[in-house]
């Protein structure tokens, strides 16, 4: 049995990607607490098996004083409850969390990535900033997981004691497939026909996410008289402007921005084709979650999607901001719909691999 202590800025991070790990944890007979900033509450079934959730003052923050503050009270927490392992997500909290062996050197520090902040095509200051510390930081870190093949190889010459790379936090494939929802019905709820083509694109509408360039494809494709529909799960900063400038382009009968939902797995079995190109990710789980629903996914060729979406197999891979050839990829897949299916079937065998199961049998290994 080991002590665990779990750390994210958030505690939406636990909700979104880390209860499956916490659980399975929990059930080996370890103890597993929690330390975050609960900005939204803790899911009740961790409650429920006894994992005690510490509250600190994090912020995103590294510079604002309430971080120096949130350090001090995870010093009084490992004082007290004398942890084996922490576990380390999130950029503000693995900086913070490695710390702690500084006073405490026998404690194990886990660091999970989700995507360093310096990578291929990384701006400069990114890799001035960010590589420095994450050098520094490798002193007080014993294991690194990784969730791609770049920060793979990039991890390993940091020459921490272990380095690993897994299938990121892994997808629940009972909770995505087909058979759960029905096409048309949930078509008819979104005002969308049961022969609209329907791209899905779920994600935070920020600069990373890269909207534009799904926008300026549609544009495209509807001046060549091709009537493609898109649908955009997700809420945040460019909202506004992007709904500005689709309606500036007469593009509101072609996508929809729904902001943030709850419904994903039907949103999913909705559409025909997902959709993401973003400049930066780990190794995205929506796209898991598509190919989960056997849905071909189109996104950008960088660390992360190239991971999960091999190229004419069950799916596209385009440069970023090349809105030419994503229109044409899409355009491809509208006009050929058995090409379609194929790369459905061929997205459910990869997505097999992104099991969280596996996953997590994957990451009780390294705690060994």
């Amino acid at each position: 049995m080991k002590k665990i202590l779990y750390i994210t800025t958030l505690s939406r991070t636990i909700n979104a990607f880390l209860v499956p790990h916490i659980e399975k944890l929990i059930e080996e007979g370890n103890i597993v607490d929690c330390a975050c900033s609960v900005d939204i509450s803790v899911d009740r079934t961790l409650l429920d098996k006894g994992v005690k959730i510490f509250d600190i003052p994090f912020t995103r923050n590294p510079l604002h004083p309430k971080n120096i503050k949130a350090f001090q009270d995870l010093i009084k927490i490992q004082s007290e409850n004398h942890y084996d392992i922490v576990h380390v997500h999130t950029p503000i909290a693995s900086l913070y969390g490695r710390l702690l062996k500084v006073k405490f050197p026998k404690l194990k520090t886990i660091y999970t990535v989700h995507g360093f902040h310096f990578y291929k095509g990384a701006p400069i200051v990114n890799w001035s900033i960010y590589y420095p510390i994450e050098r520094i930081m490798a002193i007080f870190t014993d294991t690194i997981i990784t969730m791609n093949s770049e920060d793979y190889e990039r991890a390993r010459k940091f020459k921490v004691k272990k380095t690993h790379k897994v299938n990121g936090v892994g997808v629940n494939l009972n909770s995505y497939n087909l058979s759960l929802f029905d096409k048309s019905a949930t078509r008819k709820k979104l005002n969308l026909a049961i022969d609209d083509f329907v791209i899905l694109m779920i994600a935070e509408v920020n600069q990373n996410k890269n909207h534009k360039q799904m926008i300026n494809a549609l544009d495209i494709l509807k001046k060549r008289g091709i009537n493609v529909k898109v649908i955009c799960a997700g809420d945040g900063p460019l909202l506004e402007e992007l709904k500005k400038d689709i309606l500036d382009r007469e593009l509101s009968g072609n996508i929809q921005f729904l902001g943030n939902r709850s419904d994903i797995n039907e949103l999913i079995i909705a559409c025909d084709v997902g959709i993401l190109l973003s400049f930066r990710e780990g190794l995205p789980r929506n796209i898991m979650e598509l190919m989960a629903c056997e849905k071909p996914v189109i996104g950008t060729d960088i660390r992360g999607i190239k991971d999960l979406i091999k190229d004419n197999v069950n799916g596209y891979l385009v440069n970023v901001n090349d809105s030419i050839e994503t229109a044409k990829k899409i355009e491809i897949l509208f006009n050929n719909r058995e090409l379609l299916e194929s790369m459905g079937v061929n997205a459910y065998k990869i997505s097999k691999d992104y099991d969280v199961d596996n996953v997590i049998e994957r990451l009780v290994e390294v705690y060994v």
